[in-house]
């Protein structure tokens, strides 16, 4: 009889250690917060994705319409832009991939 106690004691602790840990954020930004977080991180990936195609958009519609000063963005500029952009993607990403416990 005290054996049987002792295995159902020791398998209800079992079940409430794995609920606890079941119930623990994977990563440590979680949330709304997260969420937000990774929308502004697609967000910057379908800029970068994009961003050369409409740049040379841009410069083939100048030639024939006619730019303004300042219009279309040099190609020095438009590098520095992707550059930042760039770098925003891995600073989002690193933040986003910190585990919880760590």
């Amino acid at each position: 009889m005290p054996q049987t106690l002792t295995c159902h004691y020791l398998y209800t602790l079992l079940c409430v250690v794995f609920i606890l840990i079941m119930n623990e954020p994977t990563y440590k930004i979680h949330g709304i917060e997260r969420r937000q977080l990774k929308k502004k991180l697609g967000e910057l990936k379908r800029y970068v994705r994009n961003f050369w195609y409409y740049h040379q958009l841009d410069k083939d519609m100048a030639s024939i319409y006619g730019g303004k000063d300042g219009y279309p963005m040099s190609d020095y500029e438009a590098k520095k832009r992707f550059d930042k952009a760039n770098s925003g993607i891995k600073a989002l990403e690193e933040r986003l991939s910190v585990l919880y416990g760590a």
